[in-house]
């Protein structure tokens, strides 16, 4: 089997389209003709081409040096003369003359077919699915499939899903589905038997660094018996795809035959080193050498870490000057993440340190020297976005094209900045994550942790990302933000390649959770599970501090495609402080129906393990924070012990204020407080208390109030915030006015004397509050809608109606 690269780029490729090429003003390649056919020979190509951007000097060079083995090709810019959009079609075997022609044609795409179709041109269609100019669309697609035979099903340059979802698409094209769109464009179809496309392979190489590693399969022995078989729709695409890294390094590579081209003395910096040692297979000249003597000398004497990282790096490269280009390039990913997160780590220990101190003057000065980190990491970002810009066509693709294909669970990433705390936000996480685990649903919740953190309670699904720096949240001790490390996490990231991002929470993590929704083009969808600035309000009571949040926290949200929030009541609250209402839709909870159900040894429990004296017993569970309104809570109970004495009061879970409300509860002997409990210990709780009281007016749902309720436990809630919602005032509880402790006290004393007088009425209500809970309430339900259905269904063929002409080929006039 003959194998061609066909697809290869020279020097005489010199008008990039690339924004970085663009900005540096380089040439898209500086790659020597003879380089390309030294280096395709060398790995195993049989037939060597050069496919410049509407050239043909490389090719024509080329063949005048070696006329057995080289054929002319050139890759031109087509135009659908309806809108402008671009197409690059990869023309093979033509004379100089022909070429002279395709220039006049390529102008309208059509006419550029007809003149292929006259002249029995070889061809192939590249990177069909690549935006060239942002103007392709589905119909261009459907166009091309009508316009052309040969399409390039593996491009070197593009990435994995958006060559396998191309060949998927032509692979399942059929008589019928030509046929329809013929009728909707009134496109003649080419060839005999246009549903059978066959396929190229090309590295679309402009650095010389991928010459040959992806290339054409044909039965050939001789060049124009390559060409003849290309005609005949009879060869096959092998080699590989593309990843951002790769891409990135391409760039990176062209960037440095750029300076080697310029008649100034290239830079001795870091940068520049690493850059020679990576791509050059020569060993260090004196000069180089005793530059890095003297790099070597400074971090001795200064100790510098970053200096220190770099000089690793170079050592490696030297030490693996004959390894793999790919585990090269690998190597120097993580080595050059690592340097990245040095200067990261400085910028944010600056942050820290001198914040604190108010030293502005230290704090631009480190701002300043952490850029180099920041130009380190941007390119592998903004690559990454360049590939997968044309995702939203790759759904259309698989939607419509190719189901039974490329069809799978959608691949759903879930960023968190809360895992293991004690909070909703963190319970309802790792209750989905276990859910998916054991559905075997695609989704990965992604998170920081450190090793202490990891316990047996937690799913399996987790992508852990590394952090550069952890610090605690004020007011929200316990809580730990931590700050991830870039280069590495968009690497772990990358291999999920996520089709869906929810986002839990807006903090470090969080908001790389949006970042990687943009760059990888796929919906973003918020949780609003906190309401951190009312929260803040409470705590911290400083309107600047407030203010800041509510602006934060609405950019934040704004910047999501869907916001999910717990309650429609809370969506309404939100609305009214300026939250965009049309993206807003409920997120509905779930609740374990077999592990939160009344225990008939509750009470027993509940009195055994926490020395409780007999009595009526009321429940507040949840985090112990001052914007839940506990102490709010503690003075309706003072008043209520008065006349009942015999009262109880129990604060379960644990928290930032659990010292200060102890301090306040001092002396009241029947006020008992649990610490942290084990989730699956709450069912015991809920069961064994009588009245379950929740006076927050932050929460935006309220998962006790809704595990609690399941246990078959009457509820009083606030009427602010979202857990009214879950009770049905007067029938599973009552929901009373915010902070007016006489109507606190009244309905707490109403539910006791209830319970006292009239059990029988007192059980039904706890029957109402535990079918309420349940009603709706199905985890599963609530799966299936996060994950989704299988992207995409078949599209129903034309009806045939509406045709204006037949088209003259055999295929169609034999129908």
């Amino acid at each position: 089997m003959a194998k061609v690269d066909l697809h290869v780029h020279s020097k005489f490729s010199n008008h990039p389209t690339e924004w970085f090429l663009q900005r540096l003003g380089a040439a898209e390649s500086y790659t020597e003709p003879e380089f390309i056919y030294k280096t395709a020979k060398e790995r195993g190509m049989s037939f060597v081409t050069i496919t410049d951007h509407n050239r043909i000097e490389g090719s024509v060079q080329l063949k005048a040096s070696h006329p057995e083995d080289v054929f002319i090709g050139t890759e031109a810019t087509a135009y659908f003369p309806e809108d402008g959009c671009k197409i690059h079609i990869l023309l093979f075997g033509l004379t100089e003359n022909e070429f002279q022609e395709v220039q006049k044609f390529r102008k309208n795409i059509y006419d550029l077919r007809e003149y292929i179709k006259e002249k029995n041109m070889a061809h192939s269609v590249a990177h069909a699915t690549f935006f060239v100019n942002n103007k392709l669309r589905l119909e261009h697609l459907e166009k091309l499939i009508l316009l052309f035979d040969v399409f390039e099903g593996i491009n070197g340059g593009r990435n994995r899903i958006n060559n396998e979802t191309w060949m998927a698409t032509l692979a399942g094209l059929s008589p019928d589905r030509i046929l329809d769109l013929f009728r909707k464009y009134k496109i003649e179809p080419i060839g005999n038997s246009p549903w059978m496309k066959s396929s190229t392979g090309g590295s679309d190489d402009h650095s010389g660094l991928f010459i040959g590693r992806t290339y054409t399969l044909a039965k050939a022995e001789t060049a124009e018996e390559f060409l003849d078989q290309l005609r005949a729709k009879q060869t096959q695409a092998e080699g590989r795809h593309n990843d951002y890294q790769s891409l990135t390094f391409t760039f990176y590579k062209i960037g440095y035959d750029f300076s080697k081209s310029k008649s100034s003395p290239q830079s001795q910096s870091l940068i520049s080193q690493v850059t020679e040692n990576l791509f050059e297979k020569r060993s260090p000249t004196f000069k180089s050498w005793i530059e890095a003597k003297k790099i070597k000398s400074l971090h001795k004497k200064n100790q510098d870490k970053i200096t220190g990282k770099f000089l690793d790096l170079m050592e490696t490269l030297r030490q693996d000057e004959n390894r793999p280009l790919e585990e090269k390039l690998d190597i120097v990913y993580d080595k050059l993440a690592a340097i990245s997160d040095e200067f990261f780590k400085t910028l944010l220990q600056s942050f820290e340190r001198d914040i604190l101190r108010a030293d502005l003057v230290s704090l631009v000065k480190n701002i300043s020297s952490s850029l180099p980190g920041i130009f380190l990491s941007v390119p592998f970002f903004s690559t990454l976005k360049h590939m997968f810009r044309g995702r939203h066509l790759i759904n259309e693709l698989i939607a419509g094209y190719c189901p039974k294909n490329v069809s799978r669970p959608k691949k759903i990433l879930w960023f968190t900045d809360t895992l293991t705390d004690l909070n909703g936000v963190a319970v309802t996480l790792r209750k989905i994550g276990w859910l998916a685990h054991k559905q075997k649903k695609n989704i990965t919740i992604v998170t920081s942790l450190s090793p202490e953190e990891y316990s047996s309670d937690l799913p399996p699904n987790i992508l852990n990302l590394p952090y550069l720096q952890k610090f605690p949240l004020p007011s929200y001790e316990k809580y730990t933000l931590k700050i991830p490390s870039l280069l590495t996490s968009l690497k772990k990231i990358y291999h999920c390649e996520p089709d869906l991002v929810y986002v839990s929470t807006p903090g470090p993590i969080g908001f790389l959770g949006l970042i990687v929704s943009r760059i990888f083009n796929v919906k973003s969808v918020g949780i609003y599970h906190t309401d951190f600035a009312l929260q803040s309000k409470e705590i911290i009571g400083d309107e600047s501090v407030v203010e800041m949040l509510e602006s934060y926290t609405k950019w934040f949200y704004s910047a999501m495609d869907e916001i999910l929030v717990p309650t429609r009541e809370y969506i309404h609250l939100l609305a009214n402080r300026g939250f965009e209402l049309s993206k807003m839709k409920v997120f509905r909870r779930g609740v374990d129906s077999e592990l939160f159900a009344p225990r008939l040894k509750g009470r027993e429990y509940l009195e055994k393990t926490f020395e409780i004296k007999k009595g009526i017993h009321l429940l507040y569970a949840g985090r112990i924070s001052q914007d839940k309104n506990l102490d709010f809570l503690l003075e309706v109970y003072k008043r209520i012990v008065r006349k009942n004495p015999c009262v109880n009061l129990i604060f379960a879970g644990d928290g930032p204020y659990l010292a200060t409300l102890k301090e306040r509860a001092n002396g009241l002997e029947r006020v008992i407080f649990t610490g942290a409990l084990k989730h699956e210990l709450m069912p015991d709780i809920y069961s064994g208390a009588d009245i379950f009281v929740f006076p927050s007016s932050t929460d935006t749902f309220g998962m006790a109030v809704i595990e609690a309720q399941a246990c078959g436990l009457p509820a009083i809630v606030s009427n602010l915030g979202g857990p009214q919602e879950i009770i049905k005032n007067g029938i599973t509880g009552y929901v009373v006015s915010t902070n007016r402790i006489i109507d606190w006290q009244d309905e707490i004393e109403q539910l006791i004397e209830l319970k006292i007088k009239n059990p029988k009425r007192f059980l039904a209500m706890k029957e109402a509050a535990r079918n309420n809970a349940l009603h709706d309430s199905s985890w599963d339900a609530v799966l299936r809608e996060i994950a989704g259905e299988t992207m995409g269904q078949e599209k129903q063929n034309s009806d045939g109606e509406g045709l204006d002409y037949l088209p003259s080929n055999l295929f169609y006039a034999s129908i």
